[in-house]
């Protein structure tokens, strides 16, 4: 794999929503772990504030249907919390990752506590039964992940695995 990859957002339609380049961590069978710099000013999202420059470790899989963003303060390099985008199992390749954003989101806070985010938008979808089916799947399958692990990193997914 490339040390540097093109992470590209698409929504349900294949519409490109997003694209950034960040640096490859580490890679298992199936899975990349990147590190790349928020590029947008987006203010407060649920009492987490997203600035410019904060940093996102990102983990990214091609056998489930979440990805998630460990947060970091630009200043203090201080935890936020995480964002955990439900998506289709995610396009891994030697030059970028690519995955289908499913609207539905898991917002967890450091401290543990989980609010699910834009199930309105996830319901009004044109999807398939199978990929809505899939995306609830992802969706408590994340939810379980960070109940199973209080001290949740993002990074011990990836220990002791090949890079």
């Amino acid at each position: 794999m490339s040390p540097n990859v093109d992470v590209i957002k698409l929504n349900i339609q294949g519409k490109e929503t997003w694209r950034y380049t960040a640096q490859v961590i580490a890679t298992q069978p199936g899975a990349v772990l990147i590190e790349a710099l928020f590029d947008r000013d987006y203010g407060d999202l649920h009492g987490i504030s997203l600035n410019r420059g904060d940093r996102f470790v990102e983990a990214y899989y091609n056998d489930r249907w979440y990805n998630i963003f460990e947060i970091y303060d630009r200043d203090s390099a201080q935890l936020k919390g995480w964002y955990c985008n439900i998506a289709l199992p995610a396009r891994i390749d030697a030059q970028q990752i690519r995955y289908v954003d499913l609207a539905l989101d898991l917002l967890v806070y450091p401290d543990g506590r989980q609010i699910v985010l834009d199930e309105e938008e996830f319901a009004a979808l044109d999807a398939p039964q199978e990929v809505r089916a899939g995306a609830l799947s992802g969706l408590e399958a994340v939810k379980a992940l960070f109940e199973a692990q209080p001290q949740f990193r993002v990074a011990r997914q990836f220990e002791g695995e090949g890079q």
